[in-house]
């Protein structure tokens, strides 16, 4: 390459990491595991400080929402991703040997049941805790077999959903 050719083609002997680029503030302060879980939490603490202000509690809720959920998912994705199913080394049945760590849960299913007894757990945990406040939480109670029959449904449908959603996170990376 000549020295007129030097100028044109420079750009591509930089490096980003010599740059005001390699400084990272994320990076330096989260590890790789970590960087998943920023936006979830963002949206539980932006969604829990909006709730506490009457204009927007309405648009806080669906943020926390928004939050808890996105959490939930990409928790369930690490955990679905990272866990060793088969170690490598492990002689198959026709006689292969593993070379690399099987790693996966294909268990949408069980950890939604999982899920659920956990949540439940905590709710009645937190039921019991502000029972003798004045925060007090007292489920509606159902008047006709048509609102009993609705909440049967919902609840189904709703853990239906969560079921499939954690199936699915077993096959596809959500990761960022």
């Amino acid at each position: 390459m000549s020295a007129g050719d030097a100028g044109q083609d420079a750009h591509f002997d930089l490096s980003p990491d010599f740059s005001f680029m390699m400084w990272n503030p994320v990076e330096s302060l989260f590890s790789e595991a970590l960087k998943p879980f920023i936006i979830p939490l963002a949206g539980l603490l932006v969604g829990g400080v909006m709730m506490q202000m009457s204009s927007v509690s309405t648009v806080g809720k669906l943020v926390l929402y928004f939050g808890a959920q996105s959490f939930m998912n990409i928790y369930m994705g690490w955990v679905m991703r990272t866990s060793v199913t088969v170690p490598a080394g492990t002689e198959l049945d026709n006689g292969t040997v593993l070379e690399v760590n099987l790693t996966g849960c294909p268990a949408g299913f069980a950890l939604t049941a999982m899920q659920q007894v956990i949540s439940f757990i905590v709710f009645c945990c937190l039921f019991a805790a502000v029972y003798p406040t004045p925060y007090r939480y007292m489920p509606k109670r159902l008047n006709s077999a048509f609102e009993v029959f609705a909440v049967i449904v919902f609840g189904c449908v709703f853990a239906l959903n969560i079921a499939l959603n954690n199936f699915s996170l077993g096959y596809m990376s959500i990761g960022l």
